[in-house]
């Protein structure tokens, strides 16, 4: 009888521990589907701000592009601006020597021709002083309209050229 109580306990105790284990694999069965509930939520999250991080990076590419063409447009730009300076600055060079040309050249024939030409030739000398001031003026006007109208980021490009 004795042995039938061992063996009773046995059964009951290999029955206990059948029962634990599958309340175990039960619980963790529970445990791994609430895992995988959760990782099929961060999927469809990730998938989610992929397609926003996409749609957010082809107007971004397309700004990028909008503005290297403008960066490439003002250094066009700046390079005719520096030409034209240096085509002005040459321009007036030129003039400056053409009239130190023609100061040194009335001088020699008024010393030639005497007092009697002196005169008209001062006087000759003085209007073409004035014209040079008038043509510098003019110049240096035209030179700060084109500064001033390009001056300010509100302001529009110059249309008095």
């Amino acid at each position: 009888m004795m042995e039938t109580w061992l063996e009773a306990i046995a059964v009951a105790a290999f029955v206990a521990l059948v029962v634990g284990i599958l309340l175990w694999l039960r619980s963790a069965d529970r445990k791994l589907a609430k895992l995988l509930t959760a990782a099929e939520a961060m999927e469809h999250h990730t998938a989610v701000a992929k397609e926003q991080v996409c749609e957010l990076l082809d107007p971004m590419t397309a700004t990028m592009r909008n503005v290297q063409k403008q960066l490439e447009g003002v250094s066009r730009l700046s390079d005719a601006t520096r030409r034209i300076g240096d085509s002005a600055s040459q321009l007036s060079l030129t003039v400056s020597r053409l009239t130190t040309e023609l100061n040194d050249t009335v001088e020699r024939h008024a010393a030639k021709s005497g007092d009697k030409l002196r005169h008209q030739v001062t006087e000759a000398m003085d209007w073409a002083e004035v014209g040079y001031a008038v043509w510098h003026f003019w110049q240096t006007k035209r030179k700060d309209n084109r500064a001033a109208a390009c001056s300010g980021h509100d302001l529009g490009q110059d249309t008095t050229i």
